[in-house]
């Protein structure tokens, strides 16, 4: 049985599968969590309140997808989903008035696993817990792919519980009733003195149809996104958010975007040239990109997190979300943080030097394949044209890499 981590893909090529959700301690798991099945179309959203397979409502109209309340198990026959049904999310929510504060941190550890239907596992995927403070999580998700189905380990959490997840996913929770505002005190609402925050990073184009990559961070609690290039001004909806591995998807209103290629192949390599193009300190440094160049000095993150790679192109607040390029202008991975140098110096009496990090760039082909949005590649980066001057690769960069500017 393969296991996966999170953000990793893998092709489904049998028929019908069975997914098991379980958590230790079992009776905890059983008495506190409900699971769920969400049927979904190309855009990601629930279209008929039947797509919802629960314990509920075990089994979807045309039994295509059944749900066992006592294993948590679902069987999915792939080939009689209905034409429309282009992803399938497996949820998992705390269950309503099981008590104010319980989180998933009642639990030790949660998995999924997937099986064929005469119970040889094929898939696993075990969730790391630590300091999970969510109700509500995207454990995994099937989506269709040219043709293609894949498992997607994904463990996305919303801390706002099931009104969050129900939001994402296109649907509409009934409305609380107001609390009196008598009674909520000095701190009532998130007004700001000065109005809504600003806050922004930058993102890159990689379809024409205006889909703009970024990181999760970067757009999180933005009530409205503008798009930003020395050419173009466009409005931005979110189309996909994974906070687990800090990426977002976005669209803009308009299209004909030039487009980022990826890197194909073989990844990042120890030691070689990068190029990071962003819009660093919200425009305080002047309206358009800025570049920086270093190298790759490690391909591991902070506490040994592979899903990082670590560079020493100078990076700024702001950067976070832009793409790091290599000698080609070839995208290898996604700047996303840089080492807090304070903190750092506090534990050693040392400053550390341009030490930043990106999330690698096969995360990415992940979540762009789960939401089906094609994406360039260069097959084979050693049958690449020489490597280019960073002018070059700048100029280009500068149409397919947008400022993200938003508001809370």
């Amino acid at each position: 049985m393969r296991e996966l981590q999170m953000g990793h893909n893998c092709p489904i090529d049998t028929n019908p599968i069975v997914i098991a959700v379980a958590g230790e301690p079992h009776d905890e798991f059983m008495a506190r969590l409900q699971a769920g099945a969400v049927m979904l179309s190309d855009d990601g959203k629930v279209h008929d309140e039947n797509d919802l397979i629960c314990a509920d409502q075990p089994g979807s109209k045309d039994q295509s997808v059944t749900f066992t309340e006592a294993s948590r198990q679902f069987r999915i026959d792939l080939d009689s989903l209905p034409e429309g049904v282009a992803r399938i999310a497996i949820i998992l929510t705390v269950k309503p008035g099981v008590g104010t504060g319980t989180t998933f941190t009642v639990l030790g550890g949660i998995r999924v696993s997937v099986a064929d239907e005469q119970g040889q596992g094929l898939l696993f995927f075990p969730l790391p817990l630590a300091s999970r403070g969510e109700t509500a999580l995207i454990l995994a998700e099937l989506y269709r792919h040219r043709g293609q189905w894949k498992f997607r380990a994904v463990g996305q959490g919303f801390t706002a519980g099931l009104p969050a997840l129900a939001a994402h996913f296109g649907l509409r929770m009934p409305e609380p009733p107001p609390v009196p505002e008598q009674a909520t005190g000095p701190g009532r609402g998130h007004e700001r003195p000065g109005g809504p925050t600003a806050f922004s990073g930058t993102g890159f184009c990689v379809h024409p149809d205006g889909f703009v990559l970024t990181n999760q961070h970067v757009i999180d609690g933005a009530r409205e996104i503008i798009g930003r290039t020395p050419r173009h001004r466009c409005r931005m909806e979110v189309v996909f958010a994974d906070a687990t591995n800090d990426l977002a998807l976005l669209r803009a209103d308009s299209t004909g975007f030039p487009t980022a290629v990826f890197r194909g192949g073989r990844q990042a390599q120890l030691g070689e040239n990068v190029i990071v193009v962003g819009y660093p300190l919200g425009g305080l440094l002047g309206s358009g990109p800025q570049v920086t160049t270093g190298n790759v000095s490690s391909l591991i993150g902070a506490g040994d997190d592979t899903r990082l790679l670590q560079f020493t192109a100078p990076t700024q607040a702001g950067n976070s979300g832009g793409p790091l390029l290599d000698g080609n202008g070839a995208v290898i991975g996604i700047v996303s943080s840089k080492l807090n140098v304070l903190r750092i110096h506090e534990m050693t009496g040392d400053i550390p030097q341009n030490v930043n990090f990106a999330i690698k760039a096969s995360l990415a082909w992940g979540l762009l394949e789960a939401v089906g949005v094609d994406y360039q590649q260069f097959a084979d980066p050693v049958a690449s044209p020489a490597p280019r001057t960073v002018a070059a690769i700048a100029n280009e960069a500068r149409d397919f890499v947008l400022k993200i500017e938003c508001q809370e």
